[in-house]
């Protein structure tokens, strides 16, 4: 019994870290980043596309280290390789702060796109995957609300800091307070996977030696790739994104519209609270109804979400509209990882959900500069708002054929075989 305690207990720890992880290491360092963009502007002297740009690189250095980075995981020792991801991280804010160009801001932001990839983008999915057999969907959920919980604290004490202090001080103190809140987690409790007599949460001493196995083994990498459910992950991941991407084009819309900056601004915030939301409800929902199901009630969400910011009219119909399209970001931020995981095993999860981060990265940043062209092109953003709908029905479909293909937990080593080179032949 204190066995199982202890087994149980260092589970909890390492869920802790994870929400400590994406509190901080996202809360803080991404959702931040746009606040120094007026101020580096005015005492560079640059424009401020020169001043976007540090975004740009940033998020194109992340999609790339998403999928080299993720074999890293296996071949490194874990707690060594994300101190010192976090040790880079503060190195290139206290960098940034002494930055006299913009170029100097590049390099520290391409730094910062490598390190916010690895150590929070890809850590903290695959921590819990690899940490929790049950309540998977919950914990990932729970961890990733905590972004935007932590961007609602940081923002406005980093927007004083600045204030006050100017931004060259705000960059210093946010490289220490990484440093001194997330240095204890990755150097004492990350732990890559269970070993020895460790069981991830969800199992007890009454569970088959099968089961342990299958939960603590999985399906290697390289198989995967050439099954039909790494396919649908992959491409459903992309149009999550791709269509994710139009987010960033709302407080526009609906200011060319005929919405005051301040109403676009208040809608805007409560579609940043719906993602937090639905990241959290869309854990709880895969965990305690069919993944299916689940994932089907958030697509009606989002159709009516996305849908209901082209057609209403009216303050509150917008609010509410854009509330649903934030919650519906819990598909591809929380189902994906939390189904990839169910499906492929614990084995090298990373390295099979590297690619699949990677792809949808690209998208996402892609897909905000094609949405602009859609809009010169066609004078609005109809057409924008139509292809997400449809993106998340294409989405949903993908999702339902890998969820329909995967192997079921508990099943024999020998029907796992069977059903990958099954699949692999599909493909």
């Amino acid at each position: 019994m204190m066995a199982r305690r202890q087994r149980l207990h260092f589970a909890w720890l390492v869920f802790l870290a994870a929400c400590v992880i994406s509190f901080v290491g996202f809360g803080l360092t991404v959702n931040t980043a746009s606040i120094y963009w007026g101020p580096v502007q005015e005492t560079l002297g640059i424009d401020l596309s020169s001043v976007t740009l540090m975004s740009t690189v940033s998020g194109l250095a992340g999609a790339i280290a998403l999928g080299v980075a993720s074999p890293l995981f296996e071949r490194f020792n874990l707690r060594v390789f994300l101190t010192v991801m976090v040790v880079l991280t503060a190195i290139a804010y206290f960098a940034s702060a002494g930055a006299t160009n913009v170029y100097v801001l590049y390099a520290a932001n391409i730094v910062l796109g490598i390190t916010k990839a690895v150590a929070i983008m890809l850590s903290v999915p695959i921590l819990l995957g690899n940490w929790f057999q049950k309540r998977l969907g919950l914990v990932t959920g729970i961890a990733g609300a905590m972004t935007a919980v932590g961007g609602a604290v940081f923002s406005p004490l980093v927007g004083a800091l600045i204030a006050d202090q100017g931004w060259r001080f705000a960059y210093v103190v946010t490289g220490v307070i990484v440093l001194v809140t997330l240095l204890p987690f990755t150097i004492f409790v990350t732990k890559l996977r269970p070993t020895g007599d460790q069981r991830p949460y969800g199992f007890t001493e009454e569970d088959t030696d099968t089961q342990v196995a299958v939960a603590l083994s999985g399906v290697p990498a390289k198989r995967a790739y050439r099954t039909l459910p790494f396919a649908c992950f992959a491409l459903a991941g992309v149009l999550y994104q791709f269509a994710g991407s139009l987010v960033q084009h709302v407080p526009n819309y609906l200011v060319t519209g005929g919405l005051a900056l301040t109403t676009a601004s208040a809608i805007f915030s409560v579609l940043l609270l719906g993602a937090s939301v639905g990241k959290f409800a869309m854990g709880a929902a895969i965990d305690f109804l069919r993944p299916l199901l689940a994932i089907g009630v958030f697509t009606l969400v989002a159709i009516f979400g996305w849908g209901g910011l082209l057609v209403f009219d009216g303050e509150a119909a917008l609010t509410s509209a854009g509330f649903a399209s934030g919650v519906a970001q819990g598909i591809n931020l929380v189902a994906v990882v939390v189904l990839v995981r169910n499906a492929f095993g614990s084995l090298e999860y990373s390295k099979i959900l590297g690619p699949i981060l990677m792809a949808g990265s690209l998208a996402n940043a892609a897909g905000v500069y094609v949405h602009g062209l859609i809009v010169d092109g066609t004078g609005g953003y109809t057409v924008s708002f139509v292809l997400n709908v449809v993106l998340f029905v294409v989405a949903f479909g993908l999702l339902a054929i890998a969820i329909r293909r995967k192997v079921l937990p508990g099943a024999s080593p020998e029907k796992h075989e069977e059903t990958l080179e099954s699949d692999a032949a599909r493909v």
